[in-house]
């Protein structure tokens, strides 16, 4: 499952929630980053089909207006693109 906690050695990479979905039998379309860093996620390791944005957000912090829009915007215009086709 993906909610399993993991230990500070281990790592949760792009790779494995695209195989976790795949499991699922669900089909990822898009991936909005939301850490405060580069360091964690390669885009090479996502496949062309799925759309990846990265949205800086302080952590343990409310984000502000600025950042919850442009979340939801992107939100917005994945769902309007993708009607019907299941991602």
């Amino acid at each position: 499952a993906i909610n399993q906690r993991l230990t500070p050695t281990q790592k949760f990479t792009p790779k494995d929630l695209i195989a976790a979905m795949k499991a699922l039998n669900v089909e990822l379309g898009l991936i909005i980053d939301l850490t405060y860093t580069t360091r964690y996620y390669e885009v090479k390791d996502l496949p062309k089909s799925v759309q990846y944005k990265k949205l800086y957000t302080v952590g343990l912090e409310v984000p502000d207006n600025a950042t919850i829009l442009q979340f939801k915007k992107w939100v917005r215009k994945f769902l309007w693109e993708n009607v019907g086709n299941g991602k």
